[in-house]
């Protein structure tokens, strides 16, 4: 044991000296696997049009992503392929594992990422991790000092009633090491058969998870995997499949905006799971949910122009519901003898079709109303003027 933590340290010490630092500057939207097709532009062609934005791919057949505005993940690269493919416009990055446990495995990832990137610092390596936290995760991000931090839950697989925990606790951890989040989601929802026809609700529960993971600050969603996106051996999308690229359209129209976001607080509205926590009492903008229905997440953000941004997400995928936000002071609790802030708050709401901000109401004291689809998500920006 303790051979294992001097290496341990060891390993972490030099990763933190000399690597050059990588920075997301686009949405990904992952595909696992790929269609079981020999036709390589057939295939890439596919995946461009289901709205994928990195595939896995072979290194040495990257200039046919090119082609189609695609970026490859390549899997199990030694440093000399990663050397050789540094230059490349078509490459993402090194897919490096799925999963590892015991934490044994830590150190020799960590020796794998470090040689990785001094090979090519511009692209980062890649591996997800069990949902497992705690000292688990804790032990993860120490060692390795991964660029990204991805994991997977399958919340219609293995039940919702840990889903929002896992997802606090792993966004958490991403916003402590200023890293970004990716989450591994499941494209068919059925736990039992995995029918690739799919149950009749797929779509609405796909948008749920799709939507809540965003309001949780994730910036890569990951689709677990391909042989239920396409028919088998074949570029046909199964309904599944298309439930998958119809969500990929509109996280490629608010990709742009979601990148740029830091992730600063979730709220949820009643009834609370494992995990949740309502706004605090001063919070200056606080939602109110139908009482009947499953509830609302309230992701927090702030913009690189300096605004507030906040999306809020259904819980319920089965229904409708209607949305009260409730607007106060941002300086509630300032002492009662300081001179009161006169203020007022202009809000925005992103059109997931065209992509633009339209004006919801150019100036609110007390919030607004609307109603939000079943499991859908709503992003809105934020400008406080003070007079």
């Amino acid at each position: 044991m303790l051979r294992w933590m001097v290496g341990v340290l060891l390993i972490a010490s030099f990763s933190a000296v000399g690597a050059e630092e990588w920075k997301m500057s686009e949405f990904v939207i992952y595909l696992w696997g790929s269609p079981k097709v020999a036709d390589l532009d057939a295939k890439a062609a596919a995946l461009a049009e289901a709205g994928f934005i990195v595939v896995d791919w072979k290194g040495d057949e990257l200039d046919v992503l090119q082609k189609h505005g695609l970026q490859g993940m390549v899997h199990k690269p030694t440093p000399k392929e990663a050397k050789s493919l540094a230059k490349h416009p078509a490459l993402w990055g090194y897919h490096c594992g799925d999963e590892p446990y015991p934490e044994e495995q830590f150190p020799p990832i960590a020796k794998l990422f470090k040689e990785l990137k001094k090979a090519d610092p511009e692209h980062p390596p890649f591996v997800n991790m069990l949902s497992t936290t705690g000292q688990f995760l804790r032990t993860w991000m120490k060692v390795v000092q991964p660029d990204i931090l991805s994991f997977d839950y399958y919340q219609w697989w293995w039940g919702s009633d840990r889903y929002f925990e896992k997802l606090e606790q792993f966004r958490q951890e991403a916003v402590a090491a200023d890293v970004p989040l990716g989450s591994c989601l499941e494209v068919n929802a059925d736990p039992y058969t995995g029918h690739k026809e799919g149950l009749p609700d797929n779509g609405l529960k796909l948008r749920q998870s799709v939507y809540t993971n965003l309001a949780y600050g994730v910036k890569m969603i990951e689709w677990f995997n391909s042989s239920q996106v396409f028919e088998p051996e074949s570029v046909e999308l199964t309904p599944a499949g298309r439930d998958v690229a119809a969500l990929n359209a509109e996280l490629r129209v608010l990709g742009p905006v979601l990148v740029g976001l830091k992730s600063l607080d979730v709220f949820n509205t009643p009834p609370l799971q494992l995990g949740m926590r309502e706004a605090y009492k001063e919070h200056w903008v606080r939602l109110i949910g139908e009482e009947t229905r499953a509830g609302l997440v309230q992701g927090m953000f702030e913009g690189e122009d300096g605004l507030d941004y906040m999306m809020v997400t259904n819980r319920d995928y089965r229904s409708s519901q209607s949305v009260v936000v409730r607007f106060q002071s941002k300086w509630m609790g300032i002492a009662p003898w300081h001179e009161k802030k006169k203020y007022s708050y202009a809000i925005d709401i992103f059109d997931k079709e065209t992509g633009e901000w339209k004006t919801f109401s150019s100036s609110s004291f007390v919030g607004f109303t609307f109603v939000i689809g079943p499991g859908d998500g709503e992003l809105f920006r934020i400008k406080t003027n003070v007079e």
